[in-house]
C-alpha cells in the first residue's frame, strides 16, 4: 500500500482518525503559527545548510522531532493576520536562536494546515531566511535537545534510516531545498513562488491509516480536508 509518498499513522493517531470519521470527535480550530528555515552556505561551498533543532521529548507538540525554529502566533504579534505571521516568525526565531531578522529577510515558502482529525492543529506559514551577516544561531530557549546546521540531503537520509523523526511539512520543505546551490538562489526562488495551502488527508484501508499528501493519487482519502 505504501508507495513512498504516504506514511502509516502511529496507533493513537490512527485511532483518533477513525473516531473522527465515525463522528465522535469535534473539529479543533487550527492555531496560527510561523516557522523559519534559516539558511547559510554549506561548509563545502556547494549547496546550503539549514538550521534545525531536535525538540525535547517531553514537549507537548512534536516532542523528539527535527524541526525549524518557530511557534504559535501570540496577541503581542498583532491582530492583522498577514502581519502577525511575519512578526511571529521574527519573534520566535529570535527567542529560539538569538538571530534577529527583519520582515525583508523573510521569504514565504509554504503553508500547511494540520488535518481536521488531530487534537492539536496549526495553520502554519513556512519562511526561508538567510542567516544575517555577523550573526550566529544557538539554542537560547532551552527547548532543544540538539541543534545544528545540516545539509538537507543529510538529515533526510538520517530520517530515511530511522535515526531521526520529523513531521511531513519539515521533510517536504527540506526536500524542496535540495536543488539549490546557493542561499541566494534559494531565496530568489521564492520571488513569485506560487504557494498552495497543504492540508494532508488520510486513507483507512482496514489494516493501516495512511497519511496522504496532495500529490498522492488517492488524496484526500476518507477526508476532503477543509477549504483554505
Amino acid at each position: 500500500m505504501n508507495d513512498g509518498r504516504r506514511r502509516a499513522l502511529p496507533g493513537p493517531l490512527a485511532e483518533r482518525a477513525r473516531a473522527f470519521l465515525a463522528g465522535g470527535l469535534p473539529v479543533v480550530a487550527p492555531r496560527p503559527a510561523s516557522t523559519v528555515a534559516l539558511l547559510r552556505p554549506a561548509g563545502s561551498g556547494d549547496g546550503v545548510e539549514v538550521y534545525v533543532h531536535v525538540r525535547h521529548t517531553g514537549m507537548a507538540f512534536a516532542g523528539g522531532m527535527v524541526a525549524f525554529p518557530g511557534g504559535k502566533v501570540d496577541p503581542v504579534d498583532g491582530a492583522d493576520p498577514a502581519e502577525a505571521f511575519v512578526r511571529t516568525a521574527i519573534r520566535e526565531t529570535h527567542e529560539e536562536t538569538g538571530v534577529l531578522l527583519t520582515p525583508g529577510d523573510l521569504v514565504p515558502w509554504a503553508h500547511w494546515i494540520t488535518p481536521r482529525f488531530e487534537e492539536r492543529r496549526y495553520d502554519t506559514w513556512f519562511y526561508l531566511a538567510g542567516l544575517p551577516h555577523g550573526q550566529e544561531a544557538a539554542d537560547v530557549s532551552g527547548e532543544a535537545s540538539e541543534v545544528g546546521w545540516v545539509r538537507p540531503a543529510d538529515v533526510l537520509e538520517r530520517a530515511a534510516r530511522g535515526e531521526v523523526v520529523m513531521l511531513p511539512p519539515t521533510a517536504v520543505v527540506l526536500t524542496s531545498l535540495l536543488p539549490f546551490a546557493t542561499v541566494a538562489e534559494a531565496l530568489a526562488a521564492g520571488d513569485g513562488r506560487p504557494i498552495e495551502t497543504v492540508v494532508p488527508g488520510w486513507l483507512d484501508d482496514g489494516a493501516e491509516v495512511w497519511g496522504l499528501l496532495p500529490d498522492d493519487p488517492e488524496y484526500p482519502g476518507d477526508d476532503p480536508g477543509e477549504q483554505p
